[in-house]
């Protein structure tokens, strides 16, 4: 035997000695697992049989009979809430499901209410295990502490999948972080059970937005449309506009009565104009398509029509992974904070929190093109400054794959788009001629090219500033005649301002300071201006194909960098998800 294999044997005979030793230990102070088994028999009260298999199962991170067995990451917990309790069951009393655990199987069962899935809890396992239990006879140690464990785990998936969600955003590159926000579940939960206040708990456990509250109406509105099997699809084999007959109006109706885009009941009841593209439909239609990000013109084309025709249940899967998103998000207790949603291309400011359910600002954006290397990152951060009539200090990926390309092609480039190459810092460095050593060094790194600051700058007059590794910040366009199409990832990653002016009276806060007048005049003005502001400013760069906006109902958008794709897959491993 080689050297290294007597040394792998002897680390493996000291470590089996050392776990011996421990399980020696551990029946001799008559907490092992098969002492408890034994009971009574054995010298142990029932209490004490109980106490030793609930640390048992509670140190193994697993419990065979239940859908997702292993919860290593509950360990700690589980030995907090039990030790607490004196390695006493929580649930029970005299080996009889108590009303604390009535109440949280009810919670697990009505898990659908918030978008989860009463079977991720083993919600009727633990209701049929409680029956058992309160049936009567003489249960066995390990079945009232299997019982007890089981419910406690449950209940911490689900207070900590309602609170922060079940995936952890940072293993979808997501910059969100969750772990301020985390729960201690074994305090909160023992502090409940002992006040009676499980259903409360999980209640307050529950994001305080507008919009999840919403959210979660519009899911079990679309569960009940999935199940609906006599929702009728509608078939066009061509485009249809107003005033021309069409066949499959009735069906169409039907269809968008009951997504709320017509009066309940439309394509119920034999009308006149039955089979007629009739004004009244062409106006649903047009609801629909605002809703769903479309061009709102009326006409039934494919688009829309594929639109009309996306199953209801896919659709309560769009509202339950936005509800997963917004479990993400930071608690945000004082206002105010700016959200901006990539996917419906929209910024939203909030004064306080919690929201009324309707923002103060809303703002038309244009975020990354859904292209490798252009997508707008998702992060939180805090805005610190804006800064007025401001340099585009070109980045480095940019300048390889664009601005030196079109250079070579046209020397004349840099002089058209009021482009100079600079030294040192990119908004104060001093500005050096075009030459072609000068070129040369941007290409290898040492210099930069930034455009000067002017209603051609491709900044417009104002960028805000919250410090990223991306490099992402908002900012005013020249390009003002994309923000009336429907669909605006046009950028390079940073996001697009339909009206930075408007935006900068509203982050700095100061009517009588910062006036529209005055901001007007300072991005008009001379020279570049940075303005610091008075207290940082929350941002979070979101990402929800569903949302509810009060005045127009529930919107649907495209996934349009795939990321409902990508969180659909890491759901489907379930748990234990890794935190």
């Amino acid at each position: 035997m080689s050297p290294e294999s007597r040394r792998a044997v002897s680390r493996l005979r000291r470590g089996w000695l050392a776990i011996v030793v421990a399980l020696a230990t551990w029946i001799s102070s008559g907490h092992a697992g098969a002492q408890a088994v034994a009971g009574a028999g054995s010298g142990a009260t029932a209490d004490d049989s109980v106490a030793a298999v609930l640390r048992e199962v509670s140190s193994a991170g697993i419990l065979s009979g239940l859908r997702w067995p292993r919860f290593p990451h509950y360990r700690d917990e589980l030995t907090a809430l039990y030790s607490a309790a004196g390695w006493r069951p929580v649930w029970s009393a005299d080996r009889r499901p108590t009303a604390a655990a009535g109440a949280a199987i009810d919670v697990l069962r009505s898990a659908e209410e918030r978008a989860l899935h009463p079977e991720d809890y083993d919600a009727e396992t633990l209701a049929r295990r409680s029956g058992e239990l309160a049936a009567g006879g003489s249960p066995s140690a390990r079945d009232v502490a299997w019982f007890d464990v089981a419910l406690s785990v449950g209940i911490f998936r689900h207070v900590s999948d309602i609170h922060i969600g079940r995936v952890n955003p940072k293993r979808l590159s997501i910059g969100i972080n969750v772990e301020r926000k985390k729960l201690d579940l074994a305090q909160v939960l023992g502090d409940a059970i002992a006040r009676g206040r499980v259903p409360e708990m999980v209640r307050d456990a529950e994001p305080r937005f507008v919009q999840y509250r919403n959210l979660k109406a519009a899911y079990v509105r679309y569960r009940a449309l999935a199940a609906d099997s006599t929702l009728p699809t509608v078939a066009a084999p061509r485009m249809v506009r107003p005033g021309e007959p069409f066949d499959q109006a009735p069906a169409l109706r039907r269809r968008l009565a009951a997504f709320g885009d017509m009066p309940e009941g439309a394509g119920r009841a034999p009308a006149a104009n039955g089979a007629v593209y009739d004004d009244a439909t062409a106006a649903a239609v047009k609801r629909f398509q605002e809703r769903h990000g479309l061009a709102p013109d009326g006409v039934l084309g494919p688009a829309t029509l594929g639109a009309i025709n996306v199953p209801p249940a896919r659709r309560a899967r769009q509202l339950e992974l936005a509800l997963e998103r917004i479990r993400w998000l930071p608690a945000l207790n004082t206002g105010p904070f700016v959200v901006v949603n990539v996917p419906s291309f929209q910024l939203y400011g909030f004064e306080t929190l919690p929201p009324d359910g309707a923002p103060a600002l809303t703002m038309n954006v244009v975020v990354g093109r859904a292209e490798v290397g252009r997508e707008t990152p998702l992060f939180e951060r805090n805005m610190q400054y804006i800064i007025f009539r401001p340099y585009w200090v070109i980045p480095p990926s940019i300048l390889r794959r664009e601005i030196l390309p079109a250079y070579r092609r046209n020397p004349a480039y840099l002089t058209r788009n009021d482009m100079e190459v600079y030294s040192g810092s990119g908004d104060t460095g001093p500005a050096l001629p075009a030459t072609v050593a000068n070129l040369a060094r941007v290409a290898r790194g040492e210099l930069g090219i930034r455009q000067r600051p002017g209603p051609r700058n491709s900044l417009g007059l104002a960028k805000f500033i919250f410090p990223n590794d991306y490099n992402v910040y908002f900012h005013g366009t020249p390009a003002t005649e994309l923000f009336s199409r429907t669909r605006r990832d046009f950028s390079h990653g940073c996001i697009r301002l339909e009206d930075p002016a408007r935006f900068a009276v509203w982050v700095l806060r100061d009517p009588v300071e910062w006036s529209a007048e005055k901001v007007r005049r300072t991005m008009e003005g001379l020279p570049s201006k940075r303005v610091n502001l008075a207290r940082l400013l929350p941002v979070v760069i979101y990402y929800a194909t569903a949302i509810v906006r009060p005045e127009r109902g529930v919107e649907f958008y495209d996934d349009i960098y795939g990321h409902d794709a990508r969180l659909e897959r890491e759901l489907a491993r379930g748990y234990p998800f890794a935190p």
